[in-house]
């Protein structure tokens, strides 16, 4: 199964009804909006009991396209890593 952010307005709604969906949805939307924008900053982003979100540096790398079997270089990119929080990652193991 797949949680998309409509799913979490849901549960954010469910969990207050006082919140309705379209304002669940806006809060939703502006959390992950403030998470890209500071990711892109180059900022780390931690949330307690969750984790860590970071961006990364890709170097560049010989590859394969895997249609044409053609050798190339992968440019150098920026990426996004996450680490897990060890009460997260207690909760994954557990």
């Amino acid at each position: 199964m797949t949680l998309t952010k409509r799913d979490i307005a849901r549960a954010v709604h469910e969990a207050e009804p006082g919140i309705s969906i379209a304002e669940a949805v806006t809060l939703v939307d502006l959390i992950f909006g403030v998470l890209k924008h500071r990711l892109a900053l180059g900022e780390k982003v931690m949330i307690t009991n969750f984790g860590t979100f970071e961006i990364g540096a890709r170097a560049p790398r010989r590859g394969i396209n895997p249609a044409t079997g053609e050798r190339m270089i992968i440019a150098p990119h920026r990426t996004v890593t996450f680490r897990p929080s060890p009460a997260f990652q207690d909760r994954i193991d557990g």
